[in-house]
């Protein structure tokens, strides 16, 4: 969105501000932009103290020189509406506030100096409209206030971020802020109200961060009137406009070509020996290398697809150096499928989250037997310290093991567990985790189905030693697969 303010609220001349609006509109509509002409309300019979309504003030001078009548604000206001724009009014006194409702006013901005101005800041907080408030100078402290009092209030409101000096040179526009803004009121709008010269870029990177309300001062030269050093003239927005069209395309566009470029450097899959048919594959039947090869009607699988290959089977022989693809495997999805949908559903019920998740299946004697030996794993962390889920289905159980290097603890999540620390079982309980010290042989098993929290030390790769032998045979890729939920 555009917020574009009509410099020194366009002279004071009524008839300026219409040839300000006819030039922007038309380029408004022309990029088919979201936009807003300000302008700014006071009530200079009160705002401004008595004893200096006749001073040679610079800001007192100028308020006087650009006053217009409500009947003038009207004229102007309908005016925008002719041409199809919003409308946006700053008012920088409590006076002006009936103004806004009474000439329907659509957006209400609050200026930097008024930032902390508190018996303004209460009543705007009362009206039901999109409240756009700049923030220069303001501390985050300030700012936190500000926020709670719109917040509890319920307003749709966006902060600025703003230099107030005016031309702000490059070397203080200090667009960082925008991002500790982003960061500080995540669930909010965060927009750029600038006052840079129109040839400066800065707004054009604000957008580019990610602001998506601009404001920008405008104007039109002419004989009687000079535009001051940080307002856009039309031929200046036009300029500006072509600049964030440029900005934006880096931003949004993307490419439709880089995953051909992609698998073209990737390394290819192929069998590292023969295989007879309807042999399951496990990882070291398989290596991978440059290139991937174009084979009409089917498809060479790459390497970031080993793990949707890995417990898949043979269609027919293979013989060793061959591309693994598609008409060589046999889709064997449907039990594997089958396990995930029993194990989101059990994590469902217990109300946790797992979308996107990388699921390892313990299946010690086989996919066709996990529903009665094995159990699902989704590692959180793995530093130092490890947090993993264990997932039971119902009549599930997981067999006896230790561990060399690895202490652990298991608390229940949901459901029913019982742990067996060498021969004693105990019936785990919601808040009492049980402790695994290192060579404790230890095997659980679900009735109704369980999650469990397991805490522990870093869990190492083949640092679990089975009490059955035959287990301990197997590699990892033969008893572990790796997938997704």
């Amino acid at each position: 969105m555009y917020i574009l303010e009509m410099a020194n609220n366009h002279m004071g001349s009524v008839s300026h501000a219409k040839k300000i609006i006819d030039r922007f509109a038309h380029i408004v509509h022309k990029h088919n932009l979201n936009a807003a002409i300000k302008l700014q309300f006071r009530q200079l019979d009160s705002f401004i103290h008595k004893d200096f309504i006749e001073s040679d003030l610079k800001y007192v001078k100028r308020f006087k020189e650009t006053r217009l009548s409500k009947a003038e604000f009207k004229e102007v206001i309908d005016y925008i509406r002719e041409h199809k724009l919003q409308t946006c009014c700053t008012a920088f006194d409590n006076e002006s506030i009936p103004w806004l409702e009474e000439l329907d006013i659509g957006i209400i901005k609050v200026a930097s100096c008024s930032v902390d101005d508190w018996l303004l800041l209460e009543e705007l907080s009362r009206i039901n409209k999109k409240i756009i408030i700049s923030t220069a100078g303001a501390s985050l402290t300030t700012l936190h206030k500000v926020y709670d009092l719109f917040k509890n209030q319920k307003r749709d409101f966006t902060f600025m971020h703003c230099v107030a000096d005016y031309p702000t040179p490059n070397y203080k526009s200090n667009l960082n802020r925008i991002t500790i803004l982003k960061n500080e009121f995540p669930n909010i709008e965060i927009g750029y109200s600038t006052h840079e010269r129109p040839e400066d870029t800065t707004a054009e990177y604000a957008i580019a961060m990610g602001c998506n309300i601009i404001e920008k001062h405008i104007g039109v030269p002419t004989s009687d009137y000079a535009l001051n050093q940080y307002s856009l003239s039309p031929e200046d927005f036009e300029a500006f406009l072509n600049r964030v069209a440029y900005f934006q395309d880096a931003l949004l566009g993307k490419s439709d070509t880089q995953q051909s470029s992609l698998r073209a450097l990737k390394r290819g899959l192929y069998f590292n020996k023969n295989l007879e048919k309807g042999s399951v594959i496990h990882k070291e039947d398989l290596y991978s290398c440059m290139p991937v090869q174009d084979i009409e009607s089917d498809y060479h699988f790459d390497a970031s697809d080993i793990y949707d290959i890995i417990g898949q089977i043979t269609t027919h022989s293979v013989d060793q150096h061959l591309p693994v693809t598609k008409q060589a495997v046999s889709n064997n999805n449907e039990l594997l499928d089958s396990i995930k949908d029993k194990i989101t559903s059990l994590l469902d019920r217990a109300n946790i989250e797992y979308k996107d998740q990388e699921l390892e299946l313990s299946c010690h004697y086989g996919l066709d037997n996990f529903e009665s030996v094995g159990c699902g794993i989704i590692t959180k962390v793995n530093r130092d310290y490890c947090k993993k889920l264990i997932i039971c289905l119902p009549g599930q159980s997981h067999p006896s093991h230790r561990h060399l290097q690895k202490e652990e603890c298991f608390e229940l999540l949901y459901g029913d567990c019982t742990v067996k620390l060498n021969y004693e079982e105990i019936e785990l309980v919601k808040g009492r985790p049980v402790l695994v010290n290192i060579g404790v042989n230890h095997s659980f098993k679900s009735l109704q189905g369980c999650v469990l929290e397991e805490i522990s030390s870093r869990h190492i790769r083949g640092d679990s030693i089975y009490s059955d032998m035959n287990i301990n045979k197997l590699s990892l890729s033969q008893r572990k697969i790796i997938t997704k939920l």
